[in-house]
């Protein structure tokens, strides 16, 4: 993530032990201003509880949250699969990119747009299990599996995609 971010600063913060880590970043960008990751892990360590984790479909897992400088324009989701737990958005279709079929939900055209050429630019976008504009936070929101290099990849289209 530093080698993609180049950060000014940065702070790491452990969660217990063998959960994973919470990183922040602030940077030095003309668009983007902070991010924050969170990497969460499955117990590896535990011999009874890791097969069964997986066995219900669990995964080691990362968040990802990119502080634009501007504010966002409205609300935008777009997801493998059916996107769950959403509050009311204006539009709703269904595209597919690079032979993956991704759900967006969305208010504003122009984030929806973005987000969408994000994910098309990306070598797998099925590494990708959500990608969204909260205007709550103000933030980018993604959420994916871990993989190699999946979240610098990630991380450098939003750095170059303006």
């Amino acid at each position: 993530m530093e080698e993609a971010l180049q950060p000014v600063n940065k702070n790491y913060t452990w969660i217990g032990g063998y959960v994973g880590v919470v990183a922040e970043y602030d940077l030095k960008h003309e668009i983007y201003e902070k991010v924050k990751g969170t990497i969460s892990l499955l117990p590896h360590h535990s011999l009874l509880y890791f097969p069964i984790s997986l066995l219900l479909g669990r995964r080691d897992r990362v968040y990802i949250l990119i502080y634009p400088k501007r504010k966002l324009k409205g609300k935008a989701h777009i997801a493998i699969g059916k996107i769950k737990d959403i509050s009311k958005v204006s539009f709703k279709d269904e595209i597919e990119l690079k032979g993956v079929v991704v759900e967006r939900r969305y208010d504003s055209k122009e984030e929806i747009d973005f987000l969408t050429k994000i994910m098309s630019q990306l070598e797998d976008p099925s590494s990708v299990e959500l990608l969204a504009a909260n205007v709550e936070e103000n933030a980018y929101y993604a959420r994916l599996r871990i993989g190699r290099g999946d979240i610098s990849e990630l991380l450098r289209r939003f750095i170059v995609t303006a």
